[in-house]
């Protein structure tokens, strides 16, 4: 097969699409036929040396962390699923024309759903509904404040705390374009975080109190404004470090609000721990994806052998949504 494999030859990483061994499914795995696959902030991070703990089924170091695709055969302990079936999931090495992945992790794509859309859904959708849901904690009727609301995680924050019940949604991102097409996709309230004081309008819109729920994708000094945009009593739920990975904050701040936060990655959870992140997502959110209630925004498919111009497109921040590759 042919897969996009990423190579240490230059201080840049060295994309290249070409040969590459064919995955080998496990009993418990589907094969997939890759129609397309989404592009994410971790991937530009990704190195040849985070494969070798992780990539055992191939020789190379092939790219990508989310597909969607055609099964093409399924292993002896596969449950639910069958050749033929449209699937997407999150998954290593998905940057190729063929990927394995245990069933466990996979969800059928709605009838009426293209493979753009349906790639563009696992780790977006999935992180936001962890952080929101599972670590935050939110309920139907809660005010929720995402930063980084026009990163492809954000826009799915926004859109679950929307068909979730949320009472009140804020949203932070950094052009007068993003801040629109936010409050198209139910965002209340949209916040140019370079130019307005997040805190106060946040508060401006609460009576004074705050939001309940904080889902943080940026990172960085923006822990600080999350912080300060809080009730008391609220929760805030790291998920993001585009922003940075270091924060200076106030304890005081902290404790007199009585503050939970919560970090959230799946660098370093089990696999069992993944198992039931996957199926919180479908249990919670498929039907609403099967709907039409929530819609993956995608904004610019590139064909998969162009991988590099993808990786600088995503560089250059000016999308909004979701970048795909496409077989």
């Amino acid at each position: 097969m042919k897969a996009i494999t990423i190579h240490e030859t230059s201080p840049h990483r060295a994309l290249r699409w070409g040969e590459a061994q064919s995955p080998a499914p496990k009993p418990g795995d589907l094969l997939v036929a890759v129609r397309a696959a989404g592009l994410n902030r971790a991937d530009l991070r990704r190195a040849v040396s985070h494969f070798a703990a992780t990539e055992k089924s191939t020789a190379v170091a092939a790219a990508g962390l989310e597909f969607a695709g055609e099964v093409i055969a399924v292993g002896a302990e596969v449950q639910g699923f069958a050749v033929g079936d449209r699937v997407m999931a999150m998954s290593s090495g998905a940057f190729a024309e063929q990927v394995v992945v245990d069933y466990r992790f996979a969800a059928h794509v709605p009838p009426s759903m293209d493979w753009t859309a349906a790639a563009s859904i696992p780790v977006s959708f999935i992180t936001a509904h962890n952080a929101l849901v599972t670590a935050g904690g939110f309920t139907a009727g809660e005010t929720v404040l995402v930063q980084a609301a026009s990163s492809a995680a954000g826009i799915a924050a926004v859109q679950i705390a929307k068909v979730l019940g949320a009472s009140k949604i804020f949203g932070t991102a950094g052009n007068a374009e993003k801040l629109a097409r936010l409050r198209t996709l139910g965002c209340d309230v949209a916040i140019n975080y370079r130019s307005d004081d997040v805190a106060a309008m946040v508060k401006e819109a609460t009576g004074g109190a705050g939001v309940q729920v904080i889902v943080d994708l940026a990172g960085g000094n923006t822990l600080s404004r999350s912080m300060d945009a809080a009730a008391v009593h609220a929760r805030l739920v790291l998920a993001g470090r585009v922003a940075g990975a270091e924060s200076t904050i106030s304890v005081d701040e902290f404790s007199r609000k009585q503050l939970r936060m919560v970090g959230v990655t799946n660098r370093t959870r089990t696999i069992e721990e993944r198992w039931r992140v996957a199926a919180q997502f479908k249990h919670d959110l498929m039907p609403a994806l099967q709907s039409g209630a929530l819609v993956p925004v995608v904004d610019k498919v590139f064909p998969m052998q162009d991988a590099e111009s993808a990786y600088a497109y995503m560089e250059s921040n000016v999308h909004f949504g979701k970048i795909v590759l496409a077989t």
